[in-house]
């Protein structure tokens, strides 16, 4: 049997990384095409955030499953359920509250039908046009 390093390395494998440990939860999803869609795109992802990461690869799964199958997949609703989840919520708000957030009409009309599934406004109240009558 092969001794460890303290992070879990193999002797040999090259040097030890001693910094802070990523405590980023990794998301688990019941359909292995989304599984390995999501892992993809966290991997790619450039986000400081480990939060917002997870925000970015999981809305760009919902997207190209909502492409390719439509509203009404099981993997599009699967990756909704993962971005409204009570642990992935703050990140969710963040996503939308941040300085540059997508204002195209594609991604308001999705932050808006995510609102409506949270039953919260997920963008900044600066951010929703005043309407005086």
């Amino acid at each position: 049997m092969l001794a460890r390093r303290r992070n879990g390395a193999s002797p040999g494998a090259g040097p030890v990384n001693f910094s802070k440990p990523r405590l980023m939860c990794i998301v688990t999803f019941r359909d292995a095409q989304l599984q390995k869609c999501y892992d993809s795109n966290l991997i790619e992802s450039g986000d400081s955030s480990d939060d917002l990461r997870q925000i970015r690869a999981l809305i760009a799964s919902q997207d190209l499953f909502q492409m390719l199958e439509g509203t009404h997949s099981a993997r599009v609703h699967e990756a909704i359920e993962h971005l409204l989840s009570a642990r992935l919520r703050p990140a969710l708000r963040q996503w939308f509250q941040r300085v540059g957030a997508q204002t195209d009409p594609a991604a308001v009309e999705f932050r808006e039908r995510l609102s409506r599934l949270a039953g919260e406004r997920l963008e900044r109240s600066t951010d929703i046009p005043h309407n005086p009558r």
